[in-house]
């Protein structure tokens, strides 16, 4: 299994794929009763929730690893992100409580992202709808007529 890496943005969707493709050796390893593992075999929803992760960070995974993503692309997909992580619901299923808390970590996270595009203007310039706003601030109004 991949370790899971901080500094690696996709390794948690690289180590759960590989954690649910060896599901079923995972779950006779964990129910042998020789290794007193049991107590850690994970039930049905927790699959799910896991299984429901994978592909929400599968797109995630797909879109920012695109040749040309596009910098006005980026926010929606932070906020589309950020939505799921926000309501613990993942293609109209809600997710076990282990998997909400530690969506509110990565919730954290995302916000630490969103300040950071909060101070650039780069994004603001991508954003249509702020353009007009974004040249109003870098240049006087006597410069633009």
């Amino acid at each position: 299994i991949p370790c899971n890496v901080t500094t690696r943005w996709n390794s948690t969707h690289n180590m759960l794929v590989s954690f649910v493709k060896m599901k079923d050796i995972i779950l006779d390893f964990l129910d042998c009763s020789l290794n007193s593992l049991v107590e850690f075999v994970l039930m049905k929803d927790g699959w799910e929730a896991i299984e429901g992760l994978v592909m929400i960070l599968k797109d995630a995974m797909l879109f920012f690893s695109a040749d040309s993503p596009l910098v006005a692309s980026v926010i929606p997909a932070m906020d589309a992100i950020d939505e799921a992580f926000a309501t613990g619901i993942i293609n109209d299923k809600e997710l076990s409580t282990p998997i909400q808390n530690d969506l509110m970590i990565a919730k954290k996270t995302l916000n630490k992202y969103y300040s950071l595009i909060d101070n650039s203007i780069i994004p603001r310039l991508a954003m249509s709808k702020y353009k007009f706003l974004c040249c109003l601030k870098l240049f006087s109004a006597d410069s633009l007529f």
